[in-house]
Formats: structure tokens, sequence, C-alpha cells
């Protein structure tokens, strides 16, 4: 736990870190309803197939925002060694330190109404970093998945190492179908997190000790006095 002084802002997340994170928001908004049609497409529409394109830009659409989350992530990656320290919280999880694995039995007591009173945090605290690392796992699953399946109609240099997703694949008793399935899947499990990440976001800004939506804009993190208990 660390210590805070009450209503002085202490700067957490760097601009860089900020941009990732609406910038993955942003993507996986794309993402998330264009792949589900393009896995389940609607009923075609009426018209000159010569001229309608609809599902073609819906893929292009879906790819763009693909391009998107796999940048990003890199960058995010990279900043990890010239970023400040909670720039590394999500990418190293401290489960070797014993005090990390008493503030993480405390965070998950307070977000079970167990207990009166959170632990503030000035990064995110121990059960944010695991979603968090849970999160980057998913967005690589949807990142090797989906490149795997994109990179057999695309001749791009750069993008031909996916095709040892393919292989690894076919290696393990698996085929096409056995990547869409775990793409699909990884975009229930995105949906998941997103549903639970909402419902903590909302009630830490509501009933903790530390401000949360305003410190993901601007860098800021405050303390609450009085909050929590």
């Amino acid at each position: 736990m660390e210590s805070l002084i009450p209503q002085k802002p202490i700067y957490v997340f760097q601009l860089p870190v900020r941009l990732w994170h609406w910038s993955l928001v942003l993507a996986i908004v794309i993402l998330i309803p264009t792949g589900y049609i393009i896995g389940k497409p609607w009923h075609s529409l009426d018209g000159d197939t010569t001229f309608l394109f609809y599902m073609g830009y819906t893929r292009l659409v879906h790819y763009s925002a693909g391009f998107v989350l796999l940048i990003g992530l890199l960058w995010r990656m990279a900043y990890t060694f010239i970023g400040n320290r909670h720039s590394r919280e999500i990418f190293i999880i401290p489960f070797w330190n014993k005090a990390w694995r008493q503030d993480l039995i405390a965070d998950i007591r307070w977000y079970l109404f167990l207990d009166s009173s959170p632990r503030p945090h000035l990064g995110h605290n121990p059960l944010a970093q695991l979603g968090m690392g849970a999160c980057v796992g998913l967005i690589v699953l949807m990142i090797l998945t989906g490149f795997g399946m994109y990179v057999l109609g695309s001749e791009t240099a750069i993008l031909q190492p996916f095709r040892l997703v393919l292989d690894l694949v076919y290696e393990l008793g698996g085929n096409m179908q056995t990547l869409r399935s775990l793409h699909r899947l990884g975009m229930l499990l995105l949906i998941a997190f997103i549903l639970v990440h909402l419902y903590m976001v909302v009630r830490e800004e509501i009933m903790g000790r530390t401000t949360i939506v305003s410190t993901i804009i601007n860098g800021f993190r405050y303390m609450r006095s009085g909050k929590g208990g």
C-alpha cells in the first residue's frame, strides 16, 4: 500500500500510456461489431453487386482496426522500457512480493463488499494489474489468430511470420476453423472483460479513495479524503 497526500495531484499515467488506452478502446469498439458481422453476415442487400461492397467495407474497417491494435500493443510494450514505473505494472506482475499478494486479497475483499475501505494505490491496484495483464493476453490471442487468418490472403512480407500461427495449429491437430473458433472465443472473453472492467471503474470512481476516470484522461491521480470509510 502506498502513501498518498490528500488532494495533492500525482502524475501517474504518462501521455503515451493514455493514448494507448484510448486507441485500444476505439479499436475494440470497432473490432467487436465488425468481427461479429464478418462471422455471421447479415442478409444480402438488394442492388447491383458491381457497386455493392458492404462486406468488403466491413472487412476493411475490421482489418484497419486490427492494425491499430497491433501497432498500439507493440508501442505500448516498447514504452514499458522507457516510461515510468507505472507503465510497467501490467506487464511485470510481482507475484513473488508478499505485500503485493496481501494487497490483492484486500482488493478482492473490497470488490466483494467484505471490507468497508479500499487500500489506495497510485497506479493499478493488484487486481487491476491481473485484469489488465489478462486483457493484454487476450489481445495477443486476437492478434495471432486474426492475422493468422488474414495472412493467407496477403502477400505483404512483414506479415508472413503470422503463417507460423496456422502451421502451429495444424501441428496441434487443428485447422483454419480452429483459428476462427479461437478468435471468436477471444472476442467473447474480451466482452466479458469489458463488462467487469466497467463495473470496477464505475464502482471505484464512486466509492473508492482515488480518482479513476480523470486519471486516465489527464494522467493525474487525486486522493479523496473521507472516501471509502
